[in-house]
């Protein structure tokens, strides 16, 4: 990407986690970023004005709106549901995979070490940190003074809340939520689609598509 073009950007979602997006946006703004924020898109509000800001339309405006520009346009998500979140993509993949882009909103006080690698579509909130050598996914959310230690690996859709603590060569599933304030020991495995309670430890592996809850953390759930 070329670092003097200026990166047009919407927001899908015009919740709770929208507005925090669109603060994080203003203080990338004020840093000279190079970023214009164009509204939000949201099926479930009104088009128009909204606060100091607007709303759009729903999703399916979206290819009437791109119809009268030229270029790429660039999304992010803001839809705390992984599974939602993930149906968001693909839908706006459906709609032109082409010019609607992915972007990742890394914020001016999060912090990325060496090595480190994240997917498209991805939220790195303020005061989150991922060390070194590790990798997260597309679509993730790292939320407010999250961690992730060296080697973890977090897949695609993954919501950590906040405060969550990964630990070294942590592997989290696809699509896993993670509660606030929980804790995730060293060489843990997090099977996808699974769910960990708030302020839960977790110290041995947990399978794919249950709930974990407590300390330690353990299965009460298991999903279909």
């Amino acid at each position: 990407m070329n670092p003097n073009r200026t990166v047009q950007v919407i927001i899908v979602g015009a919740g709770g986690h929208g507005s925090e997006l669109h603060a994080y946006l203003r203080e990338l703004c004020v840093q000279g970023s190079g970023i214009e924020f164009l509204g939000f898109i949201d099926d479930h509000r009104p088009r128009g004005a909204w606060g100091d800001t607007e709303v759009l339309g729903g999703l399916a405006c979206l290819e009437e709106f791109l119809g009268a520009r030229v270029g790429e346009l660039h999304y992010i998500t803001a839809v705390g549901s992984n599974t939602l979140r993930r149906t968001f993509v693909e839908r706006l993949r459906r709609i032109d995979e082409q010019r609607l882009k992915p972007w990742t909103l890394q914020h001016p006080r999060a912090i990325t070490g060496h090595g480190v690698e994240f997917g498209a579509g991805t939220c790195l909130a303020p005061g989150s940190i991922v060390t070194t050598n590790a990798r997260i996914g597309s679509h993730c959310i790292l939320n407010v003074n999250t961690s992730v230690s060296h080697d973890a690996v977090v897949g695609d859709y993954t919501n950590l809340n906040p405060g969550v603590v990964v630990a070294g060569n942590v592997e989290i599933g696809e699509g896993c939520y993670i509660g606030a304030g929980a804790t995730l020991i060293d060489n843990v495995k997090i099977g996808e689609w699974s769910t960990i309670g708030a302020g839960a430890v977790v110290i041995g592996d947990i399978p794919p598509r249950v709930t974990a809850v407590g300390v330690p953390a353990r299965v009460i759930k298991y999903h279909e």
